[in-house]
This record gives structure tokens, sequence and C-alpha cells, in this order.
């Protein structure tokens, strides 16, 4: 049975002891202590251990739920997700809206880790690694509406990142990778437009898998490299993002939106 934290804790200062049992309980979820899927103690329990009223608990607690470390479920109590995609995805959102990041900023850190991802991956991906880019990469063909090649192009990006065996890279770059694929999403007026953009990385795509399964790591940079190029120049050349400039406020606003989805 897990031990809680809390339960020999210091005296705490009564006039931030909700923000104490949050910083509490979000350690010991972080740490381990308490694991996913662990029901936290009950609000009588809470409220006994740190000599609070129930309302103070409650405030603890909704923290928890707001920053999506625990699920709140009435009538059964509060359990331990954190998710760490999840949480990412927040953390990142936050720094790309409160920096006022454009478009042209994220996708260049997008740019980036890829390549480091295929560099890991081409040292570290297993035989199941190399099948589930072989199967994401040929689902692409069979796609028929713009959902269905929004998901497989996701799919693919997720292979690739846990093939890098690197849990922080693929937070991050499941993140990103969401974020320029809705780009797309609202940039293409019709399927046909999302179809043209992926038919026309297709040969880069499967030269980037090919590399990484065959283990070569200064093709599988350069492709990873060569990819992003090419679908940021595809996806910038849209006539809706012909519109506005990477940097216009309009593109923010697109990206504010797209974040609120995502994140």
């Amino acid at each position: 049975m897990a031990t809680f934290r809390g339960a020999t804790s210091p005296l705490v200062d009564r006039e931030r002891i909700a923000d104490q049992i949050f910083k509490d309980l979000r350690n010991d979820i972080v740490l381990g202590t308490i694991p996913r899927g662990t029901k936290l103690p009950s609000e009588k329990e809470l409220a006994q251990r740190y000599g609070v009223s129930g309302p103070t608990v409650r405030e603890a607690v909704r923290g928890l739920s707001l920053l999506g470390f625990a699920d709140v479920r009435h009538g059964s109590g509060a359990y331990v997700v954190a998710d760490p995609d999840l949480l990412v995805a927040m953390s990142l959102s936050a720094v790309i809206q409160l920096g006022r990041l454009g478009v042209a900023d994220v996708l260049g850190v997008w740019g980036a880790l890829n390549e480091h991802v295929a560099a890991l991956a081409t040292e570290a991906a297993t035989r199941e690694d190399h099948e589930r880019l072989r199967v994401t990469l040929a689902a692409l063909d069979g796609v028929t509406t713009t959902e269905a090649a929004r998901q497989a192009v996701l799919a693919v990006h997720s292979a690739m990142a846990a093939a890098a065996h690197n849990p922080l890279l693929a937070a991050l770059c499941g993140f990103l990778a969401e974020l320029q694929t809705e780009l797309g999403y609202e940039l293409c007026d019709t399927f046909t437009q999302w179809r043209s953009i992926f038919t026309k990385l297709k040969p880069i795509r499967m030269q980037l898998v090919e590399a990484v399964i065959a283990r070569d790591r200064a093709k599988a940079v350069a492709s990873a490299q060569q990819f992003h190029t090419k679908a940021v120049a595809l996806i910038t050349a849209l006539p809706k993002a012909k519109e506005i400039r990477l940097n216009d406020p309009k593109l923010r606003q697109l990206l504010s939106t797209m974040l609120m989805r995502v994140g």
C-alpha cells in the first residue's frame, strides 16, 4: 500500500494549507509514491491528516484535477491519472501562448527534435518498432477522408517517436506532431489538398523509415531534415497560408485556437 508524504509532513502554514496539500499530493504523484490509477485518500482522511476543513481539501484536489494529475469521480473519489502527454501539452501550450510564439518558431523546434528522434531510432529501435513503422507507413495509402489522413499521419509520427525509446522526446514530439498536423488540417480546404501533401512527402517519408530500419544514422538525420523542410514548405504554400504571414496576428490566433484543442 502506498505511503503518503502528508502523513509525516511538518506543520503547514495554515494560510496556505490548500497549496501545501496540493504540492504534497502532486509531488507524491510525480515521484510515484502514489501510482497512476491509485485512489487518493478520502476528503475526510486528508482533512484529519492536515487538521483542516473539507472545503480546503476539495480546493487542493480541484487543483490537481485542473492540471491533469487527478480525475474526480463523483460518488467514488479522486484517482491519479497523471498522463505525461497531457501534462507536456498543457505546459508547452502555456509557454507558446505566453511567449507569443509564431508558427515558424514552433515548427523550427519540431524540426530539430525530429532529427534527434531519427538519430536515436537508428540505434534504439527494435524489430517491433520497425514493423510498426512499416505498418503505419503503409496505412497512409489507404485513407479516404481528411480525418483518416490526419490520424494516419499522427500514427506514423508516433511510431517514429516511440522507436527512439525516450519518453520525454515521445511526449514533446507527440504534442508538436499534433500541432503541425492541426495546422495542415486548418489550412486545407479539401481532402484533395491533404492527399496532395502527403503524396508529395511519401518518398522522403519512406526514405526516412528505411534509413531507420537500416540503422543508417547519417541518412536518417538527413532524411528527417529534408522531410521537415518540405513539409513546412508544402503547408505554408497552401492558399489559406498565403493570405497571412507566418508572424501575422491572425496566424497567432489560429495557433491559439489549435492549442485549445491540442493542449
